[in-house]
């Protein structure tokens, strides 16, 4: 079977090398994940300029990420550059949608439920989380899947997820306790993202001035030289577009 060429790279492909295929082609895993990509949803939608322009726009924000807060190896966030990166994935601020807990496959608490977090709580002790993991699951004993679901828009993939519990754990043991409290803290950081998004939503627009104060003294020069107004009428102007 004929080699094909990374559409970004160049290095060319074989049946085992590790690619991606795209509408026309394929990208290696090597420059996806230089990109801070793990998995690239909906690829078939790519063609070789898309994903091009996609792996240089996100190098960038790879380049420029930097952790200031991390919930251990679950979740770290940038709050510089506003991006947060779940294992090898980073993501804009803006591309959180909504989270969601989930316990052997039931909804445990989810996001955008009007938790507001306070900030300086964000990364305090486990007693210090707001909000968190709710109540109002049967007890069982036994928990054999803890994972938060993260989904996301106008991103490269569509949802990760963090998880937490992957085996059979006792609900009343060390693990499992250790588990919800990582999954407390997550949930709180999401939830601080997620009242970042809706501040800045809420932030009033401004329609820029369609003309400058430069523009306008010259308008009131061209008056004084046509004689229309007095230099003493063209001077009080001038301060006052200049603030003076």
């Amino acid at each position: 079977m004929a080699k094909i060429p990374c559409a970004v790279c160049g290095k060319e492909l074989g049946l085992l090398s590790g690619k991606v295929k795209i509408s026309d082609g394929a990208i290696c895993t090597n420059c996806l994940s230089s990109a801070g990509i793990s998995m690239l949803s909906n690829n078939m939608t790519y063609n070789q300029q898309s994903i091009n322009e996609l792996i240089s726009t996100r190098k960038k924000i790879v380049e420029n990420f930097s952790s200031t807060k991390s919930v251990g190896t679950y979740i770290q966030v940038d709050e510089n550059n506003k991006s947060f990166k779940i294992g090898k994935d980073i993501f804009s601020y803006e591309n959180l949608l909504s989270f969601e807990l989930l316990e052997d496959g039931q909804s445990i608490t989810k996001g955008g439920l009007g938790r507001a977090v306070a900030g300086g709580l964000l990364f305090g002790g486990v007693g210090a989380i707001v909000g968190g993991v709710t109540g109002g699951k049967k007890s069982k004993g036994i928990c054999n899947s803890m994972k938060l679901r993260i989904s996301l828009k106008n991103a490269h993939t569509d949802v990760v997820y963090i998880n937490f519990i992957l085996t059979e754990t006792k609900t009343n043991g060390f693990i499992y306790k250790a588990a919800q409290d990582s999954a407390q803290k997550c949930i709180t950081a999401l939830e601080t993202i997620s009242d970042i998004n809706q501040s800045a939503l809420n932030q009033p627009v401004y329609a820029p001035q369609s003309v400058s104060s430069a523009d306008e003294i010259v308008k009131f020069k061209n008056l004084l030289d046509q004689g229309i107004i007095t230099q003493e009428e063209f001077d009080a102007k001038k301060k006052e577009l200049l603030g003076l």
